[in-house]
C-alpha cells in the first residue's frame, strides 16, 4: 500500500506532504458504501482515481514540483473548473501557472467551444467534482474536510461518523493510544460526542477530554490530545495535592497551551484589548510564569513547539490530567 499510515521515513518533505494527504483519503468501499446511484458512484470513483494518480505522481516524483500538494487536490482544481485563468492570489501565481501546464498529464484538456476544461480519461470528473464541492459548502463539515478526504458520503442523506473515522488515517501506535484513552474516558462515566475533526468526552456536562486529528493539509504527525480545564488555579491546586505532584506539575508546565484565538485576526494595536476581553492573565506555577485564559488547555501539540509522536508517557500523563479534571468538576458541583 503506497499511503501507509504507519510509514515513518520519507525521501524529502514534499513526499511526506503527499503522503499526509494520501493517508487521509477514505477507501471507496467506505465512502461509497451507501451511494446507490450508479452514475454517481462512477463519477466519484473517477475523482478518486484521478486524485490518487496525482498524489502518486507527486509522491514518486518531486522533480519540477513547485508547490504544496494540497493545491492539486482542491483549491487549484476548483479554480480550474470555475474558469479561473490566473491565480487570484499573488503567492499562487507561479505555482498555478505550473499547475496549468502539468494538468494535461491527468487527462484534462481545454475545450475552446465549451470554454471549459474537460477530461477524456475521467469524463465524469469535472461534473461530479463540482457537485461534490457544492455539497461540501451546503452541509455541515465533519472530521476535518470532506473534499480533502474524498468522503463521498456527502452524496447520501445521512452520514454516520464513528470513532473509526477518527482512527482511519492514524498510524497503528496512535490508533492504540486513542482507543485506550477513549475506553478510559467512558469507564470514568464520560459521554462521547462527535464534533468536527475530533471526539469530545463530557463529564457532568463539562468538556474533559478531546481526541483530535490535524487538518489533512498539514504535513505533520496527525494525532493530538487536549484536556480543557476551566479555572486553572483549581486545576493546579488539585494537581499539587497528588502523590505524583512533581511529575504532574512539570507536565502541566511543558504542555499548557494559552488560547490566543480571539486576538489572532485583529491588528496589533487592538490585540491587547481583545485579549483582555477573553480574560487572559499570567499564572505562577512553582515560580514560573505562563499565560492562561478561559480557552486554555493541556495539550500534546502546540504551534510554538516541535511536533512529536505521542508516547506511552503522554498517555499515562493525560490519564492523570483527566483524573484531575474529574476531581475539579466534582468539587465544583458539590459546592
Amino acid at each position: 500500500m503506497l499511503f501507509d499510515p504507519s510509514q515513518t521515513e520519507f525521501a524529502h518533505d514534499f513526499q511526506r506532504a503527499a503522503w499526509q494527504l494520501g493517508i487521509q483519503i477514505l477507501p471507496p468501499e467506505i465512502s461509497l458504501a451507501n451511494v446507490e446511484d450508479e452514475e454517481t458512484r462512477e463519477g466519484c470513483m473517477q475523482i478518486y482515481n484521478c486524485a490518487m494518480e496525482m498524489l502518486t505522481d507527486m509522491y514518486n516524483h518531486k522533480e519540477g514540483q513547485t508547490e504544496n500538494p494540497i493545491g492539486y487536490r482542491v483549491t487549484y482544481l476548483l479554480w480550474l473548473l470555475n474558469g479561473v485563468k490566473s491565480a487570484p492570489f499573488k503567492r499562487d501565481v507561479d505555482s498555478y501557472a505550473y499547475f496549468l501546464e502539468k494538468i494535461p498529464l491527468y487527462g484534462f484538456t481545454y475545450d475552446e467551444n465549451l470554454n471549459a476544461w474537460t477530461n477524456d480519461r475521467y469524463p465524469l470528473f469535472c461534473e461530479y467534482f463540482a457537485r461534490f464541492a457544492d455539497l461540501y459548502k451546503k452541509r455541515k463539515q465533519n472530521m476535518g474536510d470532506y473534499t480533502l478526504r474524498l468522503d463521498f458520503r456527502l452524496f447520501v442523506k445521512r452520514i454516520n461518523l464513528t470513532f473509526d473515522d477518527l482512527l482511519r488515517p492514524l498510524p497503528d501506535a496512535e490508533r492504540a493510544y486513542f482507543s485506550e484513552l477513549r475506553e478510559y474516558a467512558i469507564a470514568k462515566g464520560m459521554k462521547e460526542e462527535k464534533v468536527e475533526d475530533r471526539f469530545r468526552y463530557i463529564y457532568k456536562k463539562h468538556r474533559s477530554l478531546e481526541l483530535r486529528i490535524y487538518p489533512p493539509e498539514l504535513p505533520t504527525l496527525p494525532a493530538y490530545i487536549v484536556v480543557p480545564f476551566g479555572q486553572f488555579e483549581r486545576f493546579l491546586e488539585i494537581a499539587e495535592n497528588q502523590p505524583d505532584a512533581d511529575a504532574l506539575v512539570q507536565y502541566i508546565l511543558d504542555n499548557l497551551k494559552f488560547c490566543d484565538g480571539c486576538a489572532a485576526n485583529v491588528t496589533s494595536r487592538a490585540k491587547e484589548k481583545e485579549k483582555k476581553k477573553c480574560g487572559y492573565y499570567w499564572v505562577n506555577i512553582r515560580d514560573e510564569k505562563r499565560l492562561s485564559c478561559a480557552g486554555s488547555s493541556i495539550t500534546t501539540w502546540q504551534y510554538s513547539k516541535p511536533k512529536k509522536a505521542l508516547s506511552d508517557e503522554d498517555i499515562r500523563m493525560m490519564k492523570r490530567m483527566t483524573d484531575i479534571r474529574i476531581a475539579q468538576i466534582d468539587s465544583s458541583t458539590q459546592n
